[in-house]
């Protein structure tokens, strides 16, 4: 598989992401720092130190962390994937689009100054008419993350390369690191929030991930997507805008694009009983989830150049084991413990 630097995936990018604009308003208000000597020595200092304060000392803004905030809440979701253009010259678009709807709940699960984490609990109907609570992905987000995870996989291996970001290339941006339903990572990106003209928006940095669940059973004519996420708040709720490039990048040759991708998944806000559902199905199970995704989030977190991990391990696979665990009720230290063996080391 070809080796996309971060750098160069920017390039696939119809509007590339600025993240490495710092701001000259402390220099072009500073003298000193335009080799002026208009001011005191002790000024000047002063503000040559406050001129190399590290690019990330700053706090989150308030206002983005409102807006991640605010897609938590209940509601009817719409979920619509269509193939939008032919890139290779030999294939042939898929027509039909990829719908779904269902009720879900978001719930806000880690909420510090530097990372939120929203959980996606599913309600459907389960048996005999009950209602049913499936766990569904995570969108886990950490204020200017130097350490991004793009997938480098294929097929059943599970790897992903560590894009170091410089502190200029992350002041600023927010990361947000898509789960499985496992907790284990799908992909992630970073960019920044913007709130202008009514409008609360964040974009990411195209990164690589894996095919999405609704093909990877049925399709293998491509790699990997690379892909654009967008979240836009709305007036009753929230949408996921994705714009995806499906690659094809094996046997040794250059990688090429099949088609692109655009999805739209829209959250509109509803008042429901069964958010009561899914609020005492987190209350049962949320100690246990902490656990397993805390464990992936620092695994990942402590990967220096790349991370892995294996489906299967001593007879067990990973899904099974997890639900064990579950079902065992088992701390978030033996969680750990269970877990650390399917982690790849290179």
């Amino acid at each position: 598989m070809a080796n996309f630097p971060h750098a160069g995936l920017r390039g696939f990018s119809e509007k590339p992401q600025d993240i490495t604009n710092f701001p000259q308003s402390i220099v072009s208000r500073n003298p000193q720092c335009r080799g002026e000597s208009a001011i005191s020595p002790m000024k000047a200092l002063l503000l040559t130190a406050l001129c190399c304060l590290p690019l990330q000392a700053a706090q989150p803004p308030a206002a983005d962390r409102e807006a991640i905030l605010a897609m938590a809440g209940t509601y009817h979701i719409d979920f619509r994937f269509q193939e939008t253009v032919a890139i290779d010259p030999e294939y042939d678009l898929v027509t039909k689009p990829y719908t779904e709807e269902a009720l879900e709940v978001v719930k806000v699960v880690e909420n510090t100054p530097e990372r939120i984490a929203l959980q996606h609990l599913l309600v459907v109907e389960g048996k005999e008419g009950k209602p049913m609570v499936i766990k569904h992905w995570a969108q886990i987000w950490t204020w200017q993350d130097t350490h991004i995870l793009d997938y480098s996989g294929e097929e059943e291996l599970h790897e992903w390369d560590v894009l170091t970001l410089s502190a200029e290339e992350a002041a600023g941006t927010w990361s947000q690191l898509v789960t499985q339903i496992d907790d284990s990572p799908r992909y992630e990106g970073f960019g920044k929030w913007t709130h202008a003209r009514g409008e609360s928006s964040w974009e990411s940095s195209p990164t690589r991930r894996p095919l999405p669940r609704r093909e990877y059973t049925v399709r293998d004519d491509y790699d990997y997507l690379l892909g654009t996420n967008r979240h836009t708040l709305t007036k009753d709720g929230w949408v996921h805008f994705q714009d995806n490039r499906k690659v094809v990048d094996r046997g040794g040759e250059d990688a090429r694009v099949l088609c692109f991708e655009a999805g739209l998944n829209t959250y509109t806000r509803r008042d429901s009983e069964l958010t009561a559902v899914a609020e005492a199905w987190w209350e049962k199970h949320g100690d246990f989830w902490d656990g397993v995704r805390a464990f992936w989030t620092e695994s990942g977190e402590r990967a220096p150049t790349f991370f892995a991990y294996t489906e299967s391990k001593n007879g067990e696979t990973l899904g099974k084991l997890i639900s064990r665990l579950e079902k065992d009720h088992s701390s978030p230290e033996s969680t750990t413990a269970a877990l650390a063996p399917f982690i790849i080391a290179k």
